[in-house]
């Protein structure tokens, strides 16, 4: 078991209901919610910067709430920061294959290992998405998708233009997106059809949280 990975017992404990989880960063409080969140998604209860080359992946999270950070921050100075904050993205984005533009995902985001992840900046994605490379989630036709929460993206499916993915989904690996989803089941194939009336919780890793509607 690795540095600051959360022991035994299942299912975390949040230290607020999912009712009440922020879907954007605004504030402070929000900013270090996420932090929280997303080190509980990858089963971690505290970061080391040691831990950087082992959760490669998790480093660029934090990186990125950061930048949803700092956006909201008033005035000039709080705008050169944002700035300068966009230019290390951007560059850890080239070193992992990641990219994420901020303000898509809500908290307790999971991605599983780093490369090639391509987020359109007009997708929303709720909480508690666990999502692996060789993905996307694109614009066609001016329409973007957007995901509920507890959502599993395996890995290389491609999800792009104006569709509506429900709660507890399980995106199969490979499969093209492009139509919408309803909540509580597993899609898999290219065009994706519906092939089990079955949630996403048997998916997620077992410290995720319980989805529930």
């Amino acid at each position: 078991m690795g540095p600051g990975r959360v022991r035994g017992s299942g299912a975390l404990t949040l230290t607020v209901s999912q009712s009440e989880l922020p879907n954007a960063i605004r504030s402070r409080q929000d900013y270090l919610r996420f932090l929280e969140w997303d080190l509980r998604a990858h089963g971690l209860n505290r970061w080391r910067f040691y831990l950087v080359p082992q959760y490669p992946e998790l480093h660029y999270q934090r990186v990125l709430r950061r930048t949803e950070y700092l956006r909201t921050l008033p005035g000039i100075v709080g705008k050169i920061r944002y700035s300068i904050q966009r230019v290390r993205l951007a560059r850890l984005s080239v070193h992992t294959g990641i990219s994420i533009p901020p303000g898509v995902f809500g908290p307790g985001l999971s991605i599983a290992h780093f490369g090639s992840i391509v987020v359109n900046d007009r997708a929303r994605v709720g909480a508690w998405c666990r999502i692996h490379s060789g993905t996307n989630i694109g614009v066609n036709r001016g329409g973007v998708p957007e995901l509920g929460s507890h959502v599993y993206i395996g890995p290389g499916a491609v999800l792009f233009g104006a569709i509506t993915v429900g709660d507890s989904v399980v995106v199969g690996a490979n499969a093209v997106v492009t139509e919408d989803v309803p909540s509580s089941v597993t899609v898999a194939g290219a065009p994706a059809k519906v092939i089990a009336e079955r949630g996403s919780a048997s998916s997620m890793p077992e410290w995720f949280p319980p989805y529930s509607s």
